[in-house]
């Protein structure tokens, strides 16, 4: 009789659960019901759920019978104490008198009011996602075998509640990505619509005045004076066509789409010590005796961006605000450091637009309003493009002080982490290659988003591959080797290569070796090398070598997510690489020093 309640109890913990999957995505409120459930169906008192963090340390999601100030302290690495231990050796463990059990130290028995607990893992397809922790029963005694399956059972559903929630989360984000998107692509379809359609009229408009002007010359034969004027009117209006048409050049690529891959942390300082020592710039304010003014703070931020891209903004916006400038008029350029972003303003001093003339500054509609060309506006408009390319935000504004535009960049440390990456991966990559004796060396890491390795940086390899080069977990040979999370060294890739492919005509040796880079106990990413200099197959010694490099740069990727490395240190390394790289590019001494030293910076960092 009694097994036959424990099966009705088994029966009745599926069907709640599987309740609590359609009924709610919410992963707290999925926790804090198994727990319920669990304690009820134990009837015990106390009892949490542990899952794991982003760095794969076992933190308390829903807890009862513990002080809940006590809750946000308590960190678990797996492999430490009872949960621990569970969760390392992925088995559940039922104790029913905790003084008789020789594993356990005594010090963890004051925990327990009751001799006996329950601690078993949320498993999904051997994939640790936590435990669950069940104690003290209500009347004292010890939890039974029966408690036992009870509370497993439990945890297995609670693995595909989990798994579930983690699914509708993403799928909705996805949603969201893909509606905004869409709503993107909507209004640039109908911008693009409308700017053809202006830039057709602006463009017929000096064609016909061309095509009249030669038309006069060739049949009415006119007068010398009137010659002259039919010449300057051709002139001007192919002025004009040429600067429609690089000006269209130059919207085509902001329209194009944004590679993150190509953004680096930028130096607002030396952004805008550049644009102000441009030649356009430099000589119109040297003209108008214009005095220009920078105020930053110490130590100065830094942004996120393409330098090209952020450089040509702040040339436009300075050059656009030196057209409303009086000779002796002073700017002032403001750099601040806030919470959520980086703020920029250029202001002109005692200087303001007009009424009509200020909510059209960066309007695109407003570029064609007069029979001329606005190149102003044209050029405030382009640097617009720029700033909101880069998820910024621009404005402009009458003051008491004067005329401002106003740019604020947004602060994103996860981006600010991935840029640095990618920074240092590529300052590190031409090192690595020297250190391996390569022609060919290829960084691969995932992207969090489309869940594919890509290019972050090589040498070796055409700007094409780079560009098209996406790999899913298990497809091709660095798929592989990501998904094995075990490296790989190929004599020859045609015959011993657990992918079958034939080698790349581009590829000088057959030979071929990948290396796992492994952060958190799972593989973020590759690093792949092909074409010894030497032409010679890989050995066993390249091979240790490779593993002491991929351990170095997953311990350098560590360090930057944890934010264990300082923009400063960041910086510092940065510079003595490329400092580095240009004297050996200077003296080209291939002796290995440069090499060791390399290795070593790397060690300390």
């Amino acid at each position: 009789m009694k097994k036959r309640n424990v099966s009705e109890e088994k029966f009745l913990i599926v069907k709640e659960i599987a309740g609590t999957i359609t009924s709610t995505s919410n992963l707290h409120s999925i926790t804090n019901l198994i727990l319920d459930l669990a304690l009820s169906f134990s009837k015990a008192k106390s009892g949490s759920i542990l899952l794991l963090d982003n760095h794969g340390d076992l933190t308390i999601n829903a807890a009862r019978g513990i002080d809940p100030d006590l809750m946000q302290t308590i960190r678990v690495k797996v492999g430490d104490y009872i949960c621990g231990r569970v969760a390392r050796d992925q088995t559940p463990l039922l104790v029913k008198d905790i003084e008789r059990t020789k594993d356990i130290k005594r010090n963890n028995v004051k925990k327990y009011k009751t001799k006996s607990f329950i601690c078993s893992p949320i498993l999904m397809k051997d994939k640790l996602l936590g435990v669950i922790n069940i104690n003290d029963k209500i009347d004292g005694s010890s939890f039974s075998e029966d408690d036992f399956d009870l509370i497993n059972i439990l945890a297995n559903q609670a693995a595909i509640s989990l798994e579930h929630a983690r699914l509708v989360s993403e799928l909705r984000l996805k949603a969201s990505e893909l509606d905004e998107r869409n709503k993107g692509l909507i209004d640039s379809d109908i911008l693009k619509t409308e700017f053809i359609t202006r830039i057709s009229h602006e463009l017929r408009t000096p064609l016909n005045s061309i095509k009249g002007a030669v038309y006069y010359l060739k049949e009415k034969r006119p007068s010398v004076t009137d010659q002259g004027e039919f010449i300057n009117i051709v002139s001007d209006e192919a002025d004009k066509l040429i600067f429609l048409l690089n000006e269209l050049l130059s919207y085509s690529r902001m329209e194009s789409r944004y590679l993150p891959e190509r953004r680096k942390l930028l130096s607002l300082k030396d952004i805008l010590d550049e644009a102000l020592s441009a030649k356009s710039i430099s000589e119109r304010i040297t003209a108008n005796n214009i005095t220009v003014q920078i105020v930053k703070p110490a130590p100065c931020p830094d942004i996120m961006g393409e330098k090209i891209r952020i450089l040509q903004a702040f040339i436009h916006l300075i050059d656009g605000l030196t057209k409303y400038a009086h000779p002796d008029d002073s700017m002032e350029v403001r750099i601040m450091s806030r919470k959520k972003s980086v703020k920029v303003t250029f202001q002109l001093k005692g200087r303001s637009l007009s009424d009509n003339e200020l909510p059209l500054i960066f309007d695109e509609r407003a570029l064609w309003h007069r029979a001329d060309v606005d190149r102003t506006k044209m050029k405030f408009y382009l640097a617009k493009k720029a700033i909101e390319t880069h998820k910024g935000i621009i404005t402009a504004a009458n003051s008491t002080k004067g005329f401002t535009i106003s740019l604020d960049f947004m602060k994103d440390e996860k981006a600010y982490r991935s840029a640095m990456v990618n920074e240092l991966m590529s300052s590190i990559i031409s090192f690595v290659a020297d250190i391996m004796s390569v022609q060919k060396c290829s960084l691969m890491l995932f992207d969090e988003r489309s869940k594919e390795m890509t290019i972050r940086s090589s040498i070796g390899l055409s700007d094409e591959i780079i560009r098209k080069t996406r790999l899913a977990r298990g497809e091709g040979i660095s798929g592989w080797v990501a998904d094995k999370k075990k490296p790989l060294l190929i004599e020859d890739i045609e015959i011993n290569s657990p992918v079958k492919k034939k080698n790349d005509p581009s590829y000088t040796s057959k030979s071929f070796l990948c290396m796992p880079i492994n952060f958190n106990k799972k593989t973020i990413g590759v690093i792949n090398f092909n074409n010894k200099t030497d032409g010679s197959t890989f050995a066993v010694k390249d091979l240790y070598l490779a593993s002491v490099i991929s351990d170095r740069i997953a311990n350098i990727i560590r360090k930057v997510h944890d934010n264990i490395i300082t923009n400063d240190e960041f910086k510092l390394f940065v510079k003595g690489l490329e400092a580095l790289s240009s004297a050996e590019k200077q003296y080209k001494k291939k002796n290995g020093q440069m090499s060791d030293l390399v290795m070593s910076m790397m060690q300390d960092l």
